[in-house]
């Protein structure tokens, strides 16, 4: 890395030698350790994404595909991961000074893409943002972010959106299988994530049994009327009788 760095340096000197500033260089990295909005640090591998924010703008979120809720005036920079230590691992990063103008700024957010087994690297459940900071205005600048609380660490705390145009989905079969039961759905995108909810009285509440259901870790099979995404989700084998539906959690109006 300081090698790496002493070339972008280099670089510089260069460019400002032959009429004048083009480049700027910045870098990234959190303290840690960041969490999740259980509380849990976030695992190695988990995804950062810095963020650039036009000037009069602000940061408008995620959909769960990890695309921009406001691409117009906010805009990813660059990709970085988690480390040991539940923090962002600094990354170094060079660019032309037109593509971000001074007038904006910058966050950093920390995403919650766990799966349904445990591991990172699915869709995004959820964000924690970094305080907005100015954008750099000298050839190089470092961001060590700052949550929204003032703490040293960040924390996944708002929810991401299904896209506008998500199908609701339609449950086409549920299969008891002692204290499982396999429910099995169509209408489904790749694009977001889906629940399970579960309840023995239709007049009573309904309680999340199956979350973070989602196509690409799923076996898809095919139905009668087109593909189907399953999923099995624990009930207590002594029911005699159960109520399920499948929602999209935070679905765009």
């Amino acid at each position: 890395m300081k090698h790496t760095l002493s070339l972008v340096s280099g670089l510089l000197l260069a460019v400002s030698a032959f009429g004048g500033l083009t480049q700027q260089t910045l870098t990234i990295e959190t303290q840690g350790p960041d969490t999740y909005a259980d509380g849990t640090p976030v695992l190695v591998g988990e995804t950062y994404l810095l963020v650039y924010i036009k000037e009069g703008a602000s940061f408008q979120g995620l959909y769960m595909d990890g695309t921009l809720v406001d691409p117009e005036n906010n805009k990813i920079a660059t990709k970085a991961f988690a480390v040991e230590g539940a923090r962002c691992g600094f990354k170094a990063i060079q660019y032309p000074v037109d593509l971000f103008p001074a007038g904006g700024a910058w966050v950093i957010v920390v995403l919650d893409t766990r799966t349904a087994n445990g591991g990172a690297g699915g869709l995004a459940a959820g964000t924690g943002v970094s305080v907005t900071t100015g954008a750099a205005s000298a050839e190089s600048t470092s961001l060590s972010a700052l949550g929204n609380n003032g703490a040293l660490a960040l924390s996944v705390a708002a929810p991401t959106k299904a896209p506008a145009d998500t199908p609701a989905p339609v449950i086409t079969a549920v299969q008891p299988k002692g204290g499982k039961v396999d429910v099995r759905f169509k209408n489904f995108t790749d694009k977001a994530l889906y629940e399970v909810q579960s309840t023995t009285d239709l007049a009573g509440q309904w309680q999340t049994v199956g979350t973070r259901v989602q196509a690409s870790t799923q076996a898809i099979v095919q139905g009668e009327n087109g593909a189907e995404m399953p999923a099995t989700v624990q009930v207590p084998a002594s029911d005699t009788v159960r109520y399920f539906k499948v929602i999209v959690p935070n679905a765009a109006q």
